[in-house]
């Protein structure tokens, strides 16, 4: 007889877990079910587009004499250290009209940009002072059109630290003392 009630104990404990796993089921899979739509959902919307801004350019006309304004279209982006250094890559592509020079070799990378009191700090590769073509004139355009290029797009900054690998140069060809920060010259600059 003992063994009887034991049987119809466990058969009620096995029933009531039977039960319990359902009820559980039928409850809580509608729940586990509407999350992964909203998850679904939320993978497939596409990306908001990306606020675009018209900045300022400075590149050389063709006797690399003055910096000629070119206006181009970037990502706006959050902190003004990283729109500034997409501003320069910018500038390192070169002009978009044929009868402009670039005024930055190719092969240079802008490091890191960052900021303090109201200066730029511009890391550049070391390309930028090795494949530069030299000349007087023409360094004086390639430092000028990063400084003038950068303190135009942001006006509350107004100087400029152009480093190579870290660290101050005196100059990028031997002609431009690039040791202490720079402000802008709008005297070389022409209008088109």
């Amino acid at each position: 007889m003992a063994s009887g009630k034991k049987r119809r104990k466990y058969l009620l404990v096995y029933i009531l877990v039977v039960v319990g796993v359902f009820v559980v089921g039928v409850l809580v899979g509608p729940l586990l079910r509407e999350k992964g739509y909203q998850i679904k959902d939320w993978v497939i919307q596409p990306r908001p587009p990306r606020e675009m801004k018209v900045v300022k350019l400075y590149f050389s006309d063709p006797q690399a004499e003055h910096l000629i304004l070119e206006e181009r279209k970037v990502a706006a982006l959050p902190y003004m250290s990283e729109e500034a250094k997409e501003i320069l890559k910018e500038l390192i592509k070169g002009p978009l009209d044929s009868s402009l020079k670039p005024t930055i070799p190719l092969q240079t990378e802008v490091e890191d940009v960052y900021l303090k009191d109201d200066c730029f700090y511009v890391n550049f590769s070391l390309a930028l002072k090795e494949k530069h073509p030299g000349g007087s004139s023409g360094e004086l355009l390639t430092v000028y059109s990063i400084v003038n290029t950068l303190l135009i797009n942001f006006p509350s900054q107004s100087r400029v630290q152009i480093l190579i690998q870290d660290k101050p140069v005196e100059t990028l060809a031997g002609h431009i003392d690039i040791r202490n920060p720079l402000r802008k010259r709008l005297d070389i600059v022409k209008e088109p």
